[in-house]
Parts: structure tokens; sequence; C-alpha cells
């Protein structure tokens, strides 16, 4: 996307303006889910524009194989099973703003998935229309059946809620809502089980707006499928919080909130202390740039998780005897992330690393190689609107997890799906014969980094060449 990007300010924090270059002057308005960021879209480009793919062992192409034509503002997407059929369904969450022009429409909404395709036109509809931020997933009431918690907030202060489940879906109408000390603006949720009691407890990162936008960490207990209304505990420290993950990174054996922040506040981490959470930091980067989005895992395999923030650029912060140092950060030359997501995008058995900006609403995918991360984005998918959410789920069932993408604007959700990994790769077309077909698919695709036929060594060196072309010969006859 061709862009001119500039920093002014809005409500004294940070706002990013970003112009198209246009043949005229149509133009809209976007305001993120935080109501930090605004963007301004001249003429935006046809929708289906954009993508660009840069590493043949990324298995997605570069063009959505599926999109919705929904005009929402889209803040969160889960796959999870909703109706209990053994297919995953797609659920989404979405925020209301200030944009132009305006979206009268801001419900969540399941895109259910009716044998292994989504539902183009949602079946499921929540009742209450307030502005979501974050959807999370898990059993929280005691049964069998999957709930929804939506992280509210927006300029009505929303509470957050709880949608429960049951053998047909969940609830559209919230069963639980939240009651905080101070009107609240929840940006964020996990749901872990913070002590150990065999249920699932919420943390919610927060925030409000001016004159006081800053707000505590809220943890809500979790009582046997009885989940308290008011906060079981806050943290000391006020700010404007966003991204969250669980993990424990002291191997104490208790999972620890990693939490990045807005601008002047550092990125920490809270320890929980044998099932109680401290209230003041142990540990923080330094540093008072924004951030959003973090994510444990051990990628170096020295059995001490890492963590990573979405900074500008983002970062890694390697863990020895819980000590971070950082050792790691992206080339890609963009503001920081929306969101950020940890999955095995290409099924080598380690993490890697998604990110999607909201200013520029491009998509990177870094993969891991043996515990390092590329340093510029593997795979790259460019959008003509505004980014938001990451989510990975199979869809069509066929053991390979696809890639889905929220955005604001007339398509609100564009999944890519993944191409599994051959079992006989240079039978590129799929006739279980390697012959003649084959050999003159490589000699088309001669210098690109088409994934089909860029099968050597196996996962692909990048480009099709001579490895390509003998790889063929050698696998000559049947599979």
């Amino acid at each position: 996307m061709s862009n001119i990007a500039s920093a002014t300010s809005l409500c004294a924090l940070l706002t990013i303006t970003l112009a198209v270059t246009a043949d005229n002057d149509s133009k809209c308005i976007e305001v993120s889910e935080d109501g930090f960021q605004t963007i301004a879209v001249v003429n935006q480009p046809d929708a289906n524009d954009g993508g660009i793919a840069t590493g043949s062992s990324v298995p997605f192409g570069t063009m959505p194989d599926w999109q919705n034509d929904i005009r929402r503002q889209v803040a969160a997407l889960q796959f999870a099973d909703m109706n209990d059929d053994g297919l995953l369904d797609l659920v989404v969450g979405c925020f209301h703003s200030s944009s132009f022009p305006p979206y009268d429409d801001w419900r969540n909404f399941i895109h259910y998935n009716i044998g292994g395709q989504l539902q183009i036109e949602p079946s499921w509809y929540s009742s209450d229309q307030v502005h979501t931020t974050d959807i999370q997933i898990g059993h929280l009431n005691g049964d069998d059946y999957l709930d929804i918690f939506a992280a509210n907030g927006g300029s009505g202060l929303s509470p957050s809620v709880i949608y429960f489940g049951g053998p047909a879906g969940p609830d559209p109408t919230p069963d639980w809502s939240s009651v905080t000390p101070i009107a609240t603006w929840a940006v964020t949720a996990a749901l872990f089980d913070f002590d150990h009691d065999r249920d699932l407890d919420i943390v919610t990162t927060n925030q409000s707006f001016a004159p006081n936008p800053y707000r505590p960490l809220y943890m809500f207990r979790n009582n046997d499928g009885v989940i308290e209304n008011t906060p079981f505990w806050q943290s000391d420290d006020v700010m404007i919080s966003n991204g969250i993950s669980v993990g424990d990174y002291d191997n104490d054996g208790w999972e620890d909130i990693a939490v990045a922040k807005w601008v002047n506040f550092e990125a920490a981490i809270y320890k929980n202390d044998g099932g109680v959470l401290q209230g003041s930091p142990i540990w923080t980067t330094g540093d008072t740039d924004p951030a959003r989005g973090a994510a444990f895992y051990d990628f170096d395999g020295n059995g001490w998780l890492d963590l990573i923030f979405g900074y500008d650029p983002t970062r890694l912060y390697s863990n020895t005897d819980a000590t971070l140092t950082q050792t790691w950060s992206s080339t890609a030359p963009f503001a920081p992330a929306q969101e950020l997501r940890l999955h095995d995008v290409d099924h080598d058995g380690d993490q890697d690393l998604a990110e999607v900006y909201f200013s520029t609403a491009v998509t990177h995918i870094y993969l891991n190689n043996n515990g390092v991360l590329d340093a510029s984005p593997t795979w790259s998918y460019d959008a003509p609107t505004v980014g938001n959410a990451l989510a990975f789920g199979d869809i069509n069932g066929d053991g390979c997890d696809d890639l889905a993408i929220g955005y604001s604007g007339d398509i609100s959700i564009r999944v890519f799906y993944a191409k599994c990994p051959k079992e006989c790769p240079a039978d590129t077309n799929g006739d279980n014969v390697v012959n003649i077909n084959d050999l003159l698919g490589v000699i088309s695709a001669w210098g690109s980094n088409d994934p089909i036929y860029d099968i050597a060594p196996p996962g692909g060196d990048g480009v099709v060449n001579v490895a390509d072309l003998l790889a063929i010969i050698s696998a000559w006859g049947d599979c």
C-alpha cells in the first residue's frame, strides 16, 4: 500500500495518519479499537489488491481464498467449535468508533463452519451492541460447552460480558457482566487458572479516555464455575495496557502475566507467587515507547520462556534463569503491531510469529528456523484498509491451520487456506505420479518462489531452480 505516515497528537497520546494517494478526493477515516490511532484512507484500492509471498515455506498464497462482505470494524478473532459439531467456527468481536463513513452495526457474530466452509452470512449475532476489543474462548461456567468472554469498553465504557455456551451455540444475550470499581475500557483479556483450583479465571488489560485514561489491571476469580463480577485482584500501578500473555517465566510452577503497554509506560511481567499475583511488576523492558501484543515461548529451547513484545519494531527478549535480554528485532519498517500471534505456520514443530498492523493493514509472518526468527518477514499480505486481528485454525479439516485476518471495512475478514505439505512433493499436481507434467511445471515457474514447484531441499530454498528440476527427475514415476 502506497502511503505517507506522520505522527501527531490525540488526547496527549499517539495518532498515526495515513494518506493513500488518489485521483480523486474520496476518503474514509478509520479509528483504532483503543481510540489512539486515526487513519485517513483516500480512494481505497480495489478490495482484492495487495499480497506478497516472500517465502515458499509459508503455506499461504498471495491472495485470500475466502472473504466476507460485511462492513464492520473487527477487533478480535478466535477459532473454536461453538456448536459442538467437531468443526472450528470463527468468533468475531467488533468495535465502534467515530470513523467515517459511520458503521451502523457493531454486534459480535459467528461465522459457523458448515461442512468445512465458513458461512458467508453469519447465523449468530449478539443481542447487545457495544464496543468489544477482545474475545477469549473457554469453559468458564463448569458445563461442557465453550463460553465467550468479550472485553468491552469504548466511549460508553461498557462492561465486559460472557455469553455462556450451549448445545446449539452460545446465548446471544450476555449472561454475566463485570462491575469494576471505576468505569473501565477493557482492551485485552486472558483466561488462565492463576490459583490452580481447576477453573479459568479472567484477567483484563485496561484503559479509559481523557482526562484520566489510566486504569489498573483487573482479575475476576472463578469459583468452581461461578465468576465473580467484581475484581478479586487489581494491579498497584495504573496505566494504558493492551496485549497480554500468560507463562511461567521463572519456572516456579506458577503462570505469570506479561503485559504490553502504551506510550509512557514500560511493558512488564507481573509475578504469580504461589497463586498470589503481585501488584507491581517484577520486571520491565525499561522502554516507554508504545507496545502492543505480548507472547511467551521458549525459542532457544533452553527450558526458559522467552518473551515477545510488539514494539516498533517487534522485539524478542531471550530468557536464561529468569533474566531477560533483547536478542532479536524485526526489520519491518512499520509502526507497532496491532496484534501478534505465535503459531507453527510451517509445521516444523516450533512456533512462528505473525503480526498485523493497523496503520498499513500489512500482515507479516516470520518463520522460526531452529530457534532463530527471520529478521525480515518471510510472508506478507498488504490489504487496502486497516488491520486489527489474527487467528489460526483448520477450517476445512485437512490437518493444516488456515489464517484469518480481521479488518475495518467492507470486507472485514479475509481467510488464507493453508497448503498442506505433500507426502510426495515432486508430484506437483497431485495425480500420484511424477512425470512430464511436473517437469514442465517446474520449467514454467523457473526463477520464481512458487511454493508448488520449489521442492528442493524439503521445504524449498526460496527459488525454483536446477535443484527442483533434479528432484523431479530423481523421483520420476509413481509416488
